[in-house]
């Protein structure tokens, strides 16, 4: 399998799982469940985030040390997407664990 499709493979069902998560935060009654599901949702995020930018930056430096320099840019700003992803993953389960469950 190709890298950018088993990358593409593990952004989709790392997403399908984070959902899945929220989906059952949002879904039961019971707090202390509701709080690990989120919690679990923005570790999932994170990871997968991360995993992006890691993989970005190694076939950015790959296809640059090539000679395809205008290949390496885009991948490098994909990348650069998923490290924005694990950000906002992050603020996510901040926002929403401080909005409902401290206190």
């Amino acid at each position: 399998m190709h890298p950018f499709a088993r990358s593409l493979v593990v952004a989709a069902v790392g997403l399908i799982v984070a959902g899945g998560l929220v989906a059952l935060a949002l879904l039961t009654r019971e707090s202390s469940l509701s709080e690990f599901a989120v919690l679990g949702a923005g570790l999932v995020g994170m990871a997968l985030g991360g995993y992006l930018f890691v993989q970005g930056w190694l076939w950015s430096q790959r296809s640059w040390h090539a000679g395809f320099s205008g290949r390496a840019v885009a991948i490098a700003i994909a990348g650069g997407l998923g490290a924005v992803m694990a950000g906002v993953a992050a603020a996510g389960v901040v926002v929403l664990v401080l909005t409902f469950y401290a206190g």
